[in-house]
This record gives C-alpha cells, sequence and structure tokens, in this order.
C-alpha cells in the first residue's frame, strides 16, 4: 500500500512523491519520506502493505491505510493474495520467492537474524491476522499510572523498573477481546443491521449472550450475542476486588481493601500486576495492594526454563515424597525474591539434614528442660550464657529485619548459621556439663535460644517447627500453635560477654581439633592444661573449659617460662635430593647420628666419608623439638594472643 524512505537518504529527493509497482501483483504505490525508516538497515527502503509486526501497524495507522486481511484464521492466504490463496504462511513464502527468480526480480537474498513471536508450545511463528477485538482504554492512563506505582512497597526495588518501562512503551489500549471457546463470555449483544451495541444489565450479569436474545432497542431487530470471550487477565485483574468483598458488603470491602500483599513472579507484571493496579485505580481510586513481592523462576538444574518439550522438568511431588515438605521449603527460601534460581536436589537434600539437626538440638534441649521451671534471671546469667544469648539477640534483630524486607534468603542463612555452627557446635557442647548438673543459668538459656530458633525457623519450615513446639515448648508457652506464639524478641546486648565468649569458643575448638589431631576421643581426659594470657579475659569460664575439654587440672597464668628442646633433625627430602643428588642418601644417614645437643638452629654441618663438609640450611632440614613447663613436656597451640599448654597423656 505504500514505500516509506528515510527523508535523508540520498535517494529520496529522486523518489518522495512517485509512484512504484509492486513486483507480481503490479499494484500502484507511492513513496514517502519518513524519519522511523533505518536506511542501513537491508535496501533502506520499507514495504508497508499488511501487518506484520507492531511497526506496520503504526504505519498503517499513522498513513490512514486500508487495514488488509492477508492471512485467514487457519494460517492460510486469503483471495487479496491471488494465486497464493489456501497456501500455508510458509509455503506462500516460497512460491513467491521461486516466482520472483523466475521474472528476473530478485537481485539480492540473504539470512537475517531477527526476533519474532512464537508459540511457547510448538515454537512456530506467529502471524498477525485482522480481526474486530474490544478495547479497553489504558494509554490514557499511563500518567496516573505512573504516579501511582510509586506509592507501591516494591520488592525487589528494581522491579518496579519492569512496570515503568512497560507502560511507557504502552502505544494502543488493551485488546480484552479473544477468540476462544473457554472464558468468560463478553456480555454485549450487537446489531448487525444498525450497528448499536447493548451491554448487558448488572442485575442480568452473569450470562453467556449468545444464548440470550435481545431487540435492539434501536431498529427492533433481534441482536446477536458477542461470541467472543474476555482475556484470562481480566478475570485475575480483579482479585483483589473479588477477595474483599467489592460491591457485596462494604463493610469489610472497607476494613480489607486495600490488600496488604500481591506475590506475583516477574514474567505477569506486565500483565496481571499492570492491570490489577489499573482497575483497582479506575474503580475504587485506589491501589489494590500496599505491597508487591516479585518472585524470580526455579529454573531446571541446568540453567533453562523448565518445559516438557526440553525434558527438563523436575517434579515436585516426587521430591516432596523423597525429602518431605519442609526441606523443599529450605530451598525455596534459600532463593533470593527477584531473582531467577537453577534448582539444586542437594540443597534440598541440605535442607533434610537441617531438619534432622534442628530436632535433634530441641530433642537435647527437651531432656535438660523436662519438669523443670524455666526462669531467665539475667543478674545470674555466666558469661558463656551471656555470650550467646547476645549473638542470638543480633540474630533475632537481623533475622527480623530481614523477613521485613522480604529477604527469605538472607534471614535463613543467619538463622542456620547461628543454629549449626554456634548454638550446636558450641553452646551446648560447653554447657552439657553445667545443664546435667542442673545449673538454672544454662537450663534458661538452652531453653530461650532453642525455642526462639525454632521460632524464627516457623515460617520457612513451618511442619517441623510446629511438631517441635507442640512436643517441647508448647507447655511452656502457652499458645496452641507456634504459628500464633510470640514472635522472637532480643534478650540482652553484651559486647564484653561476646568477646570473651569468642575466646573460650576459640579455646575449646582448638583443643578439641588437637585431640582429633592425636586420635584421641573427646571425651579422653587431659593430663592438664595451662592457659596463659590476661586472666580476667577468660578466669570466669575457667571450669566451663576444663570440663568441656575434659582437663584434669586447668591453670590460667598470665605467663610463664617455656623452654625449648632440640631432638631431633629431620631432612626435607624433596629439597636435599635435587640438591645434592649422589650424596643425598649419605646426608639423611649422617643426620640420623648426629649430635643435636651441639647444634644451632640456623645451619647443621655434616661430614661426609669423603672428608667433604656440606652445610644445610633451614630450607634442607626441620628441627624437632619438645617444650616443657616444669619439666613437663607439654603441646604448644597458639590461640590469636592466648597460649594454651597441654600436658602429654
Amino acid at each position: 500500500q505504500l514505500v516509506a524512505i528515510h527523508p535523508d537518504d540520498f535517494r529520496a529527493e529522486k523518489l518522495i512523491g512517485k509512484k512504484l509497482k509492486t513486483p507480481l501483483f503490479e499494484k500502484e504505490v507511492r513513496i514517502v519520506g519518513d524519519k522511523n525508516v533505518d536506511p542501513d538497515f537491508g535496501s533502506g527502503i520499507v514495504m508497508i502493505c499488511s501487518i506484520g509486526d507492531k511497526d506496520d501497524l503504526e504505519w498503517i495507522l499513522k498513513y490512514k491505510l486500508k487495514i488488509e486481511k492477508g492471512i485467514d484464521e487457519e494460517g492460510r492466504m486469503t483471495g487479496l493474495c491471488g494465486k497464493y490463496r489456501g497456501m500455508k504462511v510458509s509455503d506462500a513464502r516460497k512460491a513467491i520467492i521461486d516466482d520472483m527468480k523466475k521474472q528476473g526480480l530478485l537481485i539480492k537474498q540473504e539470512g537475517l537474524e531477527q526476533s519474532i513471536g512464537t508459540c511457547w508450545r510448538c515454537h512456530t511463528p506467529v502471524e498477525f491476522l485482522v480481526m474486530p477485538q474490544w478495547f479497553l482504554k489504558t494509554v490514557q492512563f499511563k500518567e496516573k499510572m505512573l504516579k501511582e506505582i510509586e506509592k507501591l512497597d516494591w520488592k525487589p526495588r528494581f522491579m518496579k523498573r519492569r512496570l515503568q518501562d512497560w507502560i511507557n512503551s504502552l502505544s494502543w489500549d488493551w485488546v480484552i477481546s479473544r477468540q476462544r471457546y473457554f472464558a468468560t463470555p463478553i456480555p454485549i449483544w450487537e446489531c448487525k443491521k444498525c450497528g448499536n451495541i447493548v451491554v448487558a444489565k448488572k442485575n442480568e450479569c452473569y450470562v453467556d449472550p449468545t444464548i440470550m436474545d435481545k431487540e435492539c432497542p434501536e431498529c427492533r431487530t433481534t441482536m446477536k450475542g458477542c461470541e467472543d470471550v474476555f482475556d484470562t487477565w481480566m478475570d485475575s485483574s480483579i482479585s483483589p476486588l473479588f477477595n474483599t468483598c467489592w460491591e457485596r458488603n462494604p463493610d469489610l470491602f472497607k476494613k480489607l481493601y486495600p490488600m496488604s500483599l500481591r506475590p506475583q513472579a516477574h514474567d505477569i507484571i506486565r500483565t496481571w500486576a499492570f492491570y490489577t493496579i489499573l482497575r483497582g485505580i479506575l474503580l475504587t481510586n485506589k491501589l489494590p495492594f500496599k505491597t508487591i513481592m516479585v518472585d524470580g523462576f526455579v529454573l531446571a538444574p541446568d540453567g533453562k526454563p523448565m518445559h516438557a518439550s526440553l525434558g527438563n522438568v523436575i517434579d515436585p511431588l516426587k521430591i516432596l515424597e523423597k525429602y518431605g515438605s519442609d526441606a523443599f521449603r529450605y530451598y525455596a527460601a534459600t532463593c533470593a525474591v527477584g531473582e531467577d534460581n537453577s534448582f539444586r536436589e542437594k540443597d534440598v537434600i541440605h535442607g533434610m539434614r537441617l531438619c534432622t539437626k534442628l530436632w535433634n538440638v530441641s530433642s537435647f534441649v527437651k531432656k535438660i528442660i523436662d519438669g523443670k521451671k524455666i526462669v531467665l534471671e539475667k543478674s545470674r546469667l555466666k558469661i558463656m550464657d551471656r555470650w550467646i544469648l547476645s549473638k542470638y539477640s543480633k540474630v533475632v534483630e537481623n533475622a527480623t529485619e530481614y523477613m521485613d524486607e522480604f529477604r527469605f534468603d538472607k534471614a535463613m542463612k543467619e538463622i542456620e548459621e547461628f543454629l549449626w555452627h554456634e548454638f550446636a557446635d558450641h553452646y551446648i557442647e560447653i554447657v552439657k556439663h553445667r545443664a546435667y548438673d542442673n545449673d538454672e543459668s544454662a537450663i534458661s538459656t538452652l531453653y530461650t535460644v532453642c525455642s526462639g530458633v525454632v521460632k524464627l525457623m516457623a515460617p520457612m519450615m513451618p511442619h517441623i517447627a510446629e511438631e517441635i513446639y507442640t512436643m517441647n515448648f508448647k507447655d511452656a508457652e502457652g499458645d496452641p500453635s507456634i504459628h500464633i506464639s510470640s514472635w522472637p524478641k532480643p534478650v540482652l546486648t553484651d559486647e564484653d560477654a561476646e568477646r570473651k565468649g569468642e575466646l573460650v569458643k576459640e579455646i575449646v575448638s582448638k583443643i578439641r581439633g588437637w585431640k582429633s589431631e592425636k586420635g584421641m576421643s573427646l571425651s579422653k581426659e587431659i593430663d592438664f592444661v595451662e592457659l596463659v594470657c590476661e586472666p580476667e579475659k577468660i578466669i570466669e569460664c575457667k571450669e566451663d573449659i576444663a570440663r568441656t575439654v575434659r582437663a584434669k587440672e586447668l591453670v590460667v597464668a598470665e605467663k610463664e617460662n617455656l623452654k625449648e628442646n632440640l631432638v631431633a633433625v629431620k631432612p626435607v627430602y624433596s629439597k636435599i635430593g635435587p640438591v645434592f643428588k649422589g650424596k643425598a642418601e649419605e646426608i639423611v644417614e649422617k643426620l640420623k647420628t648426629i649430635d643435636v645437643g651441639k647444634l644451632s638452629e640456623d645451619e647443621v654441618n655434616v661430614r661426609l666419608d669423603s672428608g667433604e663438609t656440606v652445610k644445610l640450611t633451614k630450607d634442607f632440614i626441620n628441627f624437632e623439638k619438645t617444650v616443657t613447663v616444669k619439666g613437663k613436656k607439654v603441646d604448644v597451640l597458639n590461640i590469636g594472643d592466648t597460649v594454651a599448654l597441654i600436658g602429654r597423656v
């Protein structure tokens, strides 16, 4: 219907205003200048004949061209296409190219990469069809929408940009009609004679207009019910209004609307979010919800979207059956809101192990607190109890803040690391002896921290949290369910206790590690341990350390006189061999008989049978020493500024 060229194109002066004939059809069309033409793309000249994409439609509307229907509903060419009528689109394209070649009209043909719409199921290219549709006005409300969405609390915040970009890109109104069999009927009657339209009255809804006749109020002929159905988003976008009893219960609607939260995925921001906000504003002059949380996708393990056609779909029912719902929910909670995440079964397995850990810790605490009255008296708490409570209080603060911001991944990480690596691995081990001795400080601390951690876990792992609460804490707490119990609050902050507690934790950890290196059982007793440091740092925790590491005697001293004794010289074979080659074996043998009492720690001189003296520096040898304190052999462990001296067993 039209040919366009950019006004600045060097050919424009000769072409604009003239007419040309189209190949094959011999149709006369005029040439216009249009700044939207890209002179560097292809031939730099655009042929506008039908609706192939959004650009075509904009040009057709701009130049008031006739909208011609070249493709019918079955994907075949119409009578407008002459000899190609009845052909499928792909066949018609091939036939046209062949005919142009035969007539010598095709000068050049080359491949082209372009983005086209395809069916998400079978990936067949989608063609535009010319069909009458119903529209809902949206473009005129773009500025209003942009202002209103600024009032929403976006989680994550960057997702707001997607909706802003979509609104700014809108150039036509919302097409609300669809030509399908199953959906909500559009309650409209059309007069085929005079074109009059009648909309169903409120008391007639909801009605299928195709099974109910109406008389045209204008020409008195029988009207035809609309056979189109609504776009699915016409139904979905009214969900906040429906859920809050709009037009059904004014008092309840006033109480419930707007809703607090809209959770959804990012792929339907331009549809569900946009249309819901639009209708809420137009019908109530209010946003339909206060906060919008936008999730990402769970992708296949290979990082691709899950599709049955790709064979990469993970069946969630099998995962649930194998690992349980809370383990699955753990994985979901570790996915950051707004980000796509590839599914990893090992994360679900880890979630299952975390459930087991939480269960075992809670079971231990239950045995300790069973039948006891729990009273947390802060003034009577011991250092290690204040240490864990101070760290627990920070976890409560951080996790609560993360959850308020919908950062469940960060909240889960915070809680899990504290449960596993502070409470279970260290605190419980350090205070077990006191707990078994019915120490009130340890017992009340164990209860407070364990019950609090279970509550922090409850939103993300609700089933095991409820089971643990019911079995272990319900009687003391009083609430029938963990999910209506009070949320944990910080207990205390004690930076001094935290510093001291961290040192105690490191001391215990190092000594236990030393035991493991020596092949000793953790329960095996040690003759004695001496800790050299500023006594005030750990003196209050002396008993906790001694009983945890199973030391028969534990001394805390500000300083100590250590005596180092050189007992052997060991060759570094990897260095001696390459350098001394044929002499290496003799050097090693001589080192075995050398008098270590006469050696310095800088170098060793080895006299060979040949009379040659070989000088060995520290690169070639290691000095083996023993350390003694008051005549007793000890192993030395450096723990920051503290030195642990461990008596040999």
